[in-house]
């Protein structure tokens, strides 16, 4: 899929899994795969591994996040918006552990989908 609109923000994260196991849970490791697509300009795929993420754990904040970006980099705004809203709401106070976009690192999920929201 190609940007629609060049001056919208990218974001995407990779998740350091806090378990006691060395593995990462099956939707976390999907995220990190769909960050790693976003990163490379995939959003198709991108998007596939994102709604497994979302169908193993629908409440994955950083797989909401990841296809709020997907749907705002592909034109779908309002698809966008909902994924940021529901972040939002579930009120996710995970931060942000590595970002393609400088300055995110160690932001809250929750304050980067206003952000997200404000620059659509």
């Amino acid at each position: 899929m190609k940007i629609k609109s060049p001056f919208i923000i990218i974001f995407a994260f990779i998740l350091i899994a806090c378990s006691s196991t060395p593995e990462k849970a099956p939707d976390m490791d999907l995220a990190d795969q769909a960050f790693e697509a976003i990163a490379a300009g995939d959003y198709e795929k991108a998007e596939a591994l994102l709604e497994v993420a979302l169908s193993i754990n629908p409440d994955n904040p950083y797989a909401l996040l990841n296809l709020g970006v997907v749907y705002q980099n592909t034109g779908r705004i309002e698809n966008a918006r909902e994924q940021y809203v529901k972040i939002i709401l579930l009120d996710a106070k995970e931060t942000v552990a590595k970002s393609n976009v400088k300055g995110m690192e160690g932001k809250s999920l929750v304050d980067i989908a206003k952000e997200n929201l404000e620059n659509m």
